[in-house]
Formats: structure tokens, sequence, C-alpha cells
């Protein structure tokens, strides 16, 4: 028995209003990073999904457990990076069971296989990838970016697809937001490492980014202590929390 994802009998959820119509080029049985409606609403599931068959403008997913996502659109779908291009320290967009859209640096490679450090939760971890690239840069798909929320503060999240003068993205959470290209940027996380004395942008969950100086390197390429704008005294961030400008 092949089991149905949510975007079965033509679902179509609120967020996937407005895409582009874009052609699927993907052959079946090539893997691609997608998007797919989750759990209603607005959520979304992001990550590796392999092609079964392609309907013009839209395609069949099959996610790592066979479970099928019909109806997927083009604009959706986006080729994978290439994974040879990847060094130690190199910020990454990676991909594994119970880790999907997961951004981190190459902590080590062995065989072709990437291993990324990157938090989790509260933890700093480092953990085998099912698949890794180069991040990518610019505001296009698959790329981490800097948006403004209904409040105008600065929030962070992955493209999912552009088009229209519109730009979709995964927040952390797994919503999807909408914003207009004009007002999302490139989010910068520095690919050579912040300095000492460094004036950045330090993410908090729930508030969006603030500023703050970077006073020591806790781990090089890695870790920062910083001391935020109102605050006493400095804390340990990773990276991924960090934005050179917003």
């Amino acid at each position: 028995m092949i089991a149905l994802g949510v975007a079965m009998n033509g679902y179509a959820a609120g967020w996937m209003d407005g895409l582009p119509a874009v052609p699927v080029t993907a052959k079946p049985l090539t893997k691609v990073w997608a998007t797919v409606p989750e759990g209603g609403g607005d959520m979304a599931k992001v990550g590796i999904f392999e092609v079964d068959s392609v309907q013009g403008n839209t395609a069949t997913l099959k996610d790592k457990i066979g479970t099928s996502y019909p109806n997927i659109p083009g604009a959706l779908i986006h080729p994978i990076g290439d994974p040879s291009k990847l060094k130690a320290n190199d910020i990454a967009l990676g991909d594994s069971w119970g880790a999907s859209k997961v951004v981190g640096r190459v902590k080590g490679i062995e065989a072709g296989q990437v291993t990324l450090r990157y938090k989790f939760g509260s933890n700093i971890t480092d953990k085998l990838m099912d698949f890794a690239q180069p991040l990518v840069s610019g505001v296009k798909p698959m790329a981490l970016v800097i948006y403004r929320s209904s409040t105008n503060a600065p929030y962070k999240g992955l493209v999912i697809a552009k088009g229209n003068g519109k730009v979709w993205i995964s927040t952390d959470s797994g919503h999807v937001e909408t914003s207009p290209e004009a007002k999302v940027l490139p989010l910068d996380m520095a690919p050579n490492g912040f300095k000492v004395g460094q004036t950045v942008y330090v993410y908090q969950w729930g508030f969006g980014y603030k500023p703050g100086t970077v006073t020591e390197i806790v781990e090089p390429y890695h870790q920062y202590k910083i001391k935020l704008v109102g605050k006493d005294q400095p804390e340990v961030f990773i990276f991924s929390e960090v934005a050179a400008k917003i």
C-alpha cells in the first residue's frame, strides 16, 4: 500500500495561492529539493524527495519512506546542488533523517559523506547528512534570507519559491510566509567568520534580529560570544544565529 501525503486529491494549502506556473524539468527517479503541504494550514515540509512522475507544471513526489505527494507545483521543486564543492567549514544546507533543511558548517567529509555542525534545539550537534550542498546565495530558491514580519521585525527563513514579485519562505517553525520580493534580503552569515569587535545582529526566537558586538571567538567559524545591546553580559551563539547585516 502506498501512503498519500496531504497534497492528495487536489488539496492545496492556502499558502500555495499565487505560486507561478513553472514546468517541472526534473525526470522521474531524480532527487530534488521540494516543499509539500503538511498538517494543514500554513505548515509545510521541506526536504529531499524523489520524483515519481511529472504532469506538466506539477509532479508526484515520494519521500524517504515512500509516502506519495501528488500535485506538487513545479515552483516548489528545485534541483539539488553539488556536494563535491563543499570543504571544511563551508556553510551548507543539509538533509537527513530527522533533520531536514539543516543549515550548518561542514565539520568533516569522509568518503564523500558530509558531517554538519549545527544547532538542534538548545544544543550544538554534529550529524552525518544523507545529503549536503553549498548554501545558495542571493534571493533564490533554497537560499537563506531575511524578511520582514507583519510588525516589520526582521526574521530569517529559507526561500522555497519565487515569482510574480513575491517570495515564499519556510520559517524556522515550519510555517510558510509570503513576502514582497523588495522586502527580502540575502542572509549574510559571514562565510569567512565574524571578527572580534564586529557589529552583528543575533536572531532571537519570536523577536527577530537584535544588534550586538562580537567579544570573543569561542570556536572559529562556529561559535561566538556576543554582547547584545541592553544586556549586561555576552552570550554564546552559533554562526547561523548571527547576521553581518539586516
